[in-house]
């Protein structure tokens, strides 16, 4: 008997283990447009912003800011950008501020508007 409750005690543990470790990495952490501002951070920093004054210098290179609670962070970005990406639209760009004041993103994500908007139906 105290065989089983000793095993069953070593699986539950292990269980549990296992499910901790995967949900504390699947947190993703985002930084404001202010806070990086304040304290760049090294690489691989993720910021929340708004787009604003989006300028293609190529097919793959776009440069933007971001915008948030009154601050402003130029951004420069290689790469496809998703189809939803305007003026507007809320990001979370990933990289590292750079010595020019650019933040140079390597990862580049939209956040999908909300397809509920309110207002009165049918209207």
């Amino acid at each position: 008997m105290t065989r089983w409750i000793l095993l069953g005690a070593i699986v539950a543990t292990c269980a549990g283990y296992l499910v901790y470790s995967a949900t504390a990495t699947g947190v993703a952490y985002y930084r404001t447009v202010a806070e990086v501002k304040a304290a760049p951070g090294g690489a691989g920093v993720r910021v929340l912003g708004t787009v604003r004054d989006v300028r293609h210098t190529s097919p793959l290179d776009v440069r933007f800011d971001a915008v948030d609670a009154g601050y402003s962070m130029p951004v420069a970005y290689h790469g496809q950008v998703p189809d939803i990406f305007r003026n507007g639209v809320q990001v979370v760009v990933e990289g590292s501020m750079g010595a020019d004041g650019v933040f140079h993103a390597t990862t580049l994500l939209t956040k999908c508007p909300s397809r509920f908007t309110s207002g009165t139906p049918g209207g």
